[in-house]
């Protein structure tokens, strides 16, 4: 069933926008190898980072998930549909992966801190996979993040209230801090399970601060 978010306008709008930065360039930049099945992220963009906090409180950055593949998500606790489904089948590609998932770790942002408390992101995560976690800040903080990583979100205007239009994109990053790949809400789960092995096997390399 259509939501009223899913017939924005504004959706509409992020969704193309999200194509132009999820496509793969066609001249200049480096081209994901062959073995990939998602997108790649151009590989002369600089590489995205945050300074956030876990639900728990601790100071978070990318650094300290360092050596593992990392897959990151921002979404909101409220959203129709969305943020769940992506979560679930997070939570799938980590089962499939078996042992190979230790070295894998998922990160949910928060779009909507006024809402999204640390102890409703705790639980939000625990519903799908205890070993992910959710990261908030302040509006500041979580603007820097969605820059750094391209993510587009605006609030949408709704009875009383508000929803959040937002990009639907997963973004993984390898074990050097380096973003790479780019899964769409439709990308099967097959092909997450097989590029995250892929990015698994590589060998380890000098890590780079954010």
């Amino acid at each position: 069933m259509r939501t009223a978010i899913a017939r924005s306008p504004i959706v509409a709008i992020l969704a193309a926008l999200f194509m132009l930065f999820a496509a793969p360039e066609e001249s200049g930049g480096a081209a994901a190898p062959l073995a990939f099945k998602l997108a790649p992220w151009p590989q002369a963009a600089h590489s995205p980072g945050f300074r956030l906090r876990d639900a728990d409180g601790a100071p978070r950055t990318l650094q300290n998930y360092r050596g593992k593949i990392v897959v990151v998500f921002f979404g909101f606790l409220r959203c129709p549909g969305i943020c769940s489904a992506e979560m679930h089948k997070l939570a799938v590609v980590m089962k499939q992966l078996g042992e190979r998932a230790a070295n894998v770790q998922v990160l949910f942002i928060t779009l909507d801190p006024q809402h999204d408390s640390p102890k409703l992101l705790k639980s939000y995560m625990r519903a799908f996979d205890p070993r992910f976690i959710g990261l908030t800040g302040t509006t500041a903080q979580i603007n820097q993040a969605t820059s750094s990583f391209q993510v587009q979100y605006t609030r949408v205007p709704q009875g009383g209230d508000y929803t959040i239009a937002h990009s639907t994109a997963t973004l993984i990053i390898d074990a050097t801090g380096r973003l790479r790949l780019v899964s769409a809400a439709d990308s099967p789960v097959a092909d997450l399970v097989h590029d995250i092995t892929s990015l698994l096997s590589e060998p380890a390399s000098a890590p780079k601060e954010n």
